[in-house]
């Protein structure tokens, strides 16, 4: 085998087994798919998937836009807010106006307005918001606050809610909440993200995608059982090492079935495969660790780097 190991994926989020197992592809025919399928698995059944980097990627700054009609207010805020977290970086406007201008022309991760402003209020911002960007992070910071306030801006789906001035670290709680509120929305994006990528890679078989436990595989997709030659059901239940060259039998059983997940749980590789007519083929994975029916497995994506693929 030639390569060596590499973090290909980080991180992991949670996904519906259906995006696996319910490929357009997927017939009757060819099933069962996947060891140990029942005939209709609950949709709430989840897999652990590592995210590729570049869709996992979430070292850019924290792009935070603060609408509040008083500019002394906003500038207070802005000076602290990116004092406090040096990946904070705060947009400023006085006007509602000015804040659509900036959410249509920036990628913004959260959005602070004040409650009271001219022509419009924090409410009626927010349910523009929320009409547009449905789960975009909204923290109302007010220094009118009521319970009345407080239940319209819950009932039209803020993120936070804040007073003004009611405590000497406000703008420590602030940022607290903004980091807070940016995490899991930032999350929820690599979610769907990942969750499309998964996908697309199933459906449109843009790679071979497959699952490995105790050895064996149990899940593969269609287009890793085309790529050597097999029907779906014909690979499920067996070792990798049956689509592997002898010679790079070892570094397989090192890297994927032998691998210790405590020790790293990213791999990258290349080998050399064998379809089920003897014929070779070089191919590359890259794959990661992950918990399937509640136990270790790993997850892995294949592609033929070969001038002949077919």
């Amino acid at each position: 085998m030639r390569g060596s190991g590499a973090n290909g994926f980080r991180k992991s989020v949670r996904i519906p087994r259906s995006v696996l197992q319910n490929s357009h592809r997927i017939t009757q025919e060819n099933a069962p798919l996947i060891r140990g399928e029942i005939t209709e698995p609950p949709e709430e059944a989840l897999i652990e998937v590592p995210i590729p980097v570049a869709i996992g990627e979430d070292s850019d700054p924290v792009r935070v836009l603060h609408v509040d009609d008083d500019p002394e207010i906003t500038n207070v805020t802005s000076m602290f807010l990116e004092r406090i977290n040096e990946d904070f970086s705060v947009i400023s406007e006085t006007t509602v106006v000015g804040a659509l201008n900036q959410l249509r022309d920036r990628d913004i991760d959260c959005i602070i307005s004040d409650y009271e402003m001219p022509n419009t209020d924090g409410l009626e911002f927010l349910e523009i918001v929320r009409e547009r960007y449905p789960d975009l992070p909204f923290i109302l910071f007010t220094g009118k606050g009521s319970e009345q306030i407080a239940s319209k801006a819950i009932a039209a789906d803020v993120t936070d809610y804040m007073q003004k001035g009611v405590r000497a670290d406000q703008y420590e709680v602030l940022a607290n909440r903004v980091e807070n509120a940016v995490e899991q929305y930032r999350t929820q994006q690599q979610f769907w993200n990942a969750l499309s990528w998964y996908q697309r890679l199933v459906e449109q078989e843009l790679a071979g995608v497959f699952i490995v436990q105790d050895g064996e595989f149990v899940y593969v997709n269609e287009k890793l059982a085309e790529i050597f030659g097999y029907r779906q059901r014909e690979l499920v239940g067996e070792s990798p090492l049956e689509i592997t060259a002898p010679a790079d039998h070892e570094v397989v059983t090192d890297r994927l079935l032998e691998i210790d997940q405590e020790d790293g749980d990213t791999f990258k590789y290349c080998f050399t495969g064998v379809r089920e007519d003897e014929s070779a083929l070089e191919v590359e994975v890259h794959g990661g660790a992950i918990e399937y029916d509640g136990h270790p497995a790993w997850i892995g994506i294949l592609r033929t780097v070969s001038e002949d693929e077919d």
